[in-house]
């Protein structure tokens, strides 16, 4: 029963946060379509037959459909064949007859022989290409300016997990240990080997220094306590192992600067440090001249930068003594408690977010295996919103910033069908001077849309069931 009710709170979380993307999307096309004069017959949160109408306003009626995912605005004069469509909308509706279903009498128009476009003066295709342009690109932009605006806002709102690191698991990865032992986010560990742990950076730095020593972990689910037996893997950054310097002696220069034994030297000046020879040699380069050291302390993963000068002469005992090594991971992300900022603050959060995202959206296109990993549709996404339900509000409004986005950039791609198959058009249609795609031809254009789209959809779907049946997603 306590499966079902989370199915059942996940299944509406995921629906909530669509229709809100959704709403985003098409309230951009549908703004900047009023402002340019051009007629909206229909307004839909989701597809198929209609379940009820929320109201008409103008020409514009707002409808909420069988099928929650997704929507459309249904704009005067994109689609052909509409001039015997609208003339029987508008004729239906103007009878007395309080008839809310009155506009479904245009389906009957549909087989009348007319064979007219829409060309009346606020039709989509009567204005320019540069007001065409604008509202189909508001669909995107509304997305984008929605996921930014929620990121920018989190820090005065629902506060963003940048405080103390908590013993609390908010994502278990795919392929780690975490996730062979049956880790799950929401989890708490409450004690390693027997010993109690309360901090998050304590834990993070027993599981990181127990590479390949098999650790007892003590956890509580929902009321329960379980124990899990794992063994820390290497940890890995673009498959190659993540390597700590670590200080076994300061030595004289180390003591002038602030080196404390145990210290893990992450940068010298502008250069990170992979490895104990590479640290020496930066050093040794560096005499007669001044440094700074970016170090992290024992369990703490906040980085502080000391300075000094390196002597001319570098005798005995001088450079610091230091260890390199791998570290162990569970691939487990702890969360982290909640801070909140001040509006200044809070945007200038938002900002490095959304940096965040497109490097790592760069670091996808540049490298195919991260793209093939963090694409998902529907089934990663519903995972995705399970993960995000058990960790809180924060990570429900996190996901719904980061799909927004996402979506604001895949309608971008110029494939047709999408809103960048859309500009595409127009672009084509601007250099050939105003000289439009024949019938035949744009049926063709969409076709092939469709064709790409269909197999986009077979092969992420056909990746979400792989990744579902081999235990690949998060938990």
């Amino acid at each position: 029963m306590v499966l079902f009710w989370q199915n059942v709170q996940q299944t509406l979380t995921l629906l909530i946060i669509l229709s809100i993307l959704v709403v985003a999307h098409e309230w951009g096309h549908f703004i900047v379509a009023r402002l340019c004069g051009i007629r909206v017959d229909d307004f839909s949160i989701g597809f198929g037959k209609r379940l009820f109408r929320i109201g008409k306003r103008g020409d514009t009626e707002y409808n909420v459909r069988m099928l929650p995912l997704g929507g459309f605005v249904k704009i005067a004069g994109m689609e052909p064949d509409e001039a015997p469509l609208i003339a029987a909308k508008d004729k239906a509706l103007g009878k007395e007859n309080g008839d809310p279903d009155a506009h479904e009498i245009p389906l009957v128009a549909e087989n009348i022989g007319e064979n007219a476009a829409y060309t009346a003066p606020d039709g989509f295709y009567s204005k320019p290409i540069w007001q065409r342009a604008l509202v189909i690109a508001a669909g995107p932009f509304m997305s984008f300016v929605l996921g930014y605006v929620v990121f920018c806002l989190m820090g005065i709102t629902t506060g963003i997990p940048t405080g103390k690191v908590l013993t609390r698991i908010s994502l278990v990865e795919p392929g780690g240990e975490g996730h062979r032992i049956g880790l799950h986010a929401g989890d708490t560990i409450t004690a390693i080997n027997g010993k109690p742990v309360t901090d998050g950076k304590e834990m993070i730095a027993q599981i990181n220094g127990s590479l390949g020593k098999p650790l007892v972990l003590t956890v509580r689910r929902e009321g329960q306590t379980l124990t899990k037996t794992a063994t820390p893997r290497p940890a890995l950054k673009d498959d190659k192992p993540v390597i700590y310097t670590d200080i076994v002696q300061p030595g004289s220069l180390g003591r002038q600067i602030g080196l404390e034994p145990g210290d893990t030297i992450r940068g010298i000046g502008p250069e990170k440090v992979e490895s104990s020879d590479q640290a020496l040699k930066i050093l040794r380069r560096s005499a007669g001249k001044p440094v700074d050291i970016v170090v992290t302390r024992r369990t703490s993963d906040d980085p502080i930068t000391l300075h000094g000068t390196v002597p001319t002469v570098l005798g005995p005992g001088a450079l610091p003594s230091l260890n390199s090594h791998e570290i162990g991971a569970l691939k487990i992300d702890p969360s982290a408690e909640l801070e909140h900022l001040s509006l200044g603050a809070s945007i200038r959060a938002g900002n490095i977010v959304m940096a965040s995202l497109f490097m790592r959206l760069g670091e996808m296109v540049q490298r195919p295996r991260q793209l093939k990993d963090n694409a998902g549709g529907i089934i990663f996404m519903y995972q995705a919103t399970g993960v995000a339900a058990k960790n809180g509000l924060v990570d429900k409004v996190n996901l719904m910033a980061s799909l927004s986005v996402s979506l604001a950039i895949f309608n971008l791609l110029p494939i047709p069908i999408l809103d960048g198959g859309h500009l595409l058009t127009f672009f084509i249609e601007w250099v050939r001077r105003g000289k439009r795609f024949t019938e035949q031809q744009q049926q063709a254009f969409l076709m092939t849309g469709l064709a790409i789209i269909g197999s986009l959809f077979l092969l992420i779907m056909s990746n979400d069931i792989i990744r579902t049946v081999t235990h690949q997603l998060p938990q």
